[in-house]
């Protein structure tokens, strides 16, 4: 092949700055290090993208990162998402390592969009300094378990306070925050009035004040008398026109009364996730649904999971399961069972595959 002289320039003679980042993005984080060192050019383009996501999951990266970005600026300014989610078994170490240098690195970032922190790596200290930060251009953000003794009222308000001074969230993740909003005697309201996405604990929800939520996970906290008081509260914030998703972490004592309030309350509820931490048998589950399902006018995807791989044998066959939910909503196309999943193709259910359920029924992050 002959070489034309145009090849022999370097590229970046012939090819557009913009087309050099676009295919620089597509490839791998350790080659966009490699290149970052190829010429002063390279280097210029590419560091604001190995900045823009970090996602951290060892340790000795958010010393290391940490420790870079405190002592340039530069490089802080660039971070746009900043993710820390260490393996389980090296939190509590790096508790003690760890916890002042993530917030205060964290504290950098004044161009921050998205925060992800699991708050078992942090002191109780370093979690009420970092929730009196604000991030301006904050719109996504999750806040992992804290620790369980939060009580007094200035305390309480510390999580109300942080989320107030975000009103541009449009993504809210709260994990069984401590006491903070749960268990308050005070009322607190907070707008968040671009929201469209919460997870949270079932106490905090009727704290909240949004107008467009699509998309909610509830962690319930166990006992009944309050669910009719949280969907009342979701009533508020869902248009009924949008195809809502809610998702529900519960146990099984509460599995009967959050059907029937959601069924109530919001009946145009698209698809419905349900994750059981106790087992009772499938067929009881089928059961309580069938109750309710009736309720439901446009219910297109429902799951059923067990947060165990070991579940009773249900006294029909999943394939019955199947058919009675169908019966008691007609207008369900897809279905999972546990660790199986159907779909309705002309109007006969078939088998689907597991990995793509979750895709179809809108349930991937």
């Amino acid at each position: 092949m002959v070489l034309t002289h145009r090849t022999h320039k370097a590229i970046s003679q012939w090819l557009p700055n913009e087309i050099i980042t676009e295919i620089v993005q597509a490839a791998p984080r350790s080659d966009q290090a490699s290149l970052c060192r190829v010429s002063q050019l390279f280097h210029d383009l590419i560091l604001p993208i190995l900045y823009r996501v970090v996602d951290l999951e060892a340790g000795a990266s958010v010393a290391d990162f940490g420790g870079t970005v405190l002592s340039n600026a530069a490089l802080a300014g660039l971070v746009r998402s900043y993710s820390v989610n260490l393996p389980r078994a090296g939190m509590s170490i790096a508790v003690k390592s760890l916890s002042s240098i993530l917030v205060d690195s964290s504290k950098t970032f004044v161009r921050l969009e998205a925060l992800s922190i699991n708050f078992l790596l942090l002191t109780d200290t370093d979690i009420e300094t970092l929730l009196c930060w604000t991030f301006p251009h904050l719109v996504r953000c999750s806040l992992g378990t804290a620790s369980r003794h939060w009580s007094d009222t200035e305390q309480q308000y510390t999580l109300a306070s942080f989320l107030i001074r975000h009103p541009r969230l449009e993504s809210l993740h709260i994990q069984a925050f401590p006491y903070a909003l749960e268990r308050s005697s005070v009322s607190v309201r907070i707008p968040l009035l671009r929201l469209q996405q919460l997870r949270c604990s079932s106490r905090i929800i009727p704290s909240i004040v949004s107008p467009r939520i699509k998309r909610v996970k509830i962690y319930w906290n166990g006992g009944v008398d309050d669910v009719d008081t949280i969907f009342v509260a979701l009533k508020a914030m869902i248009p009924s026109d949008i195809p809502f998703i809610c998702s529900n972490d519960d146990y099984d004592e509460n599995l009967s009364a959050v059907v029937n309030s959601l069924s109530r309350n919001l009946p145009h509820t698209r698809t419905l996730e349900l994750c059981q931490y106790e087992f009772p048998p499938l067929n009881e589950v089928i059961g309580y649904l069938k109750n309710f399902l009736p309720r439901f006018t446009g219910l297109a995807f429902l799951s059923v999971q067990y947060m165990s791989a070991w579940v009773p044998a249900s006294t029909r066959k999943e394939e019955e399961e199947i058919d009675v939910l169908s019966d008691a909503c007609p207008t369900l196309k897809a279905c999972r069972l546990h660790q199986r999943a159907w779909r309705k193709v002309d109007g006969m259910w078939e088998a689907y595959p597991l990995t793509d359920f979750d895709a179809l029924a809108g349930l991937k992050s």
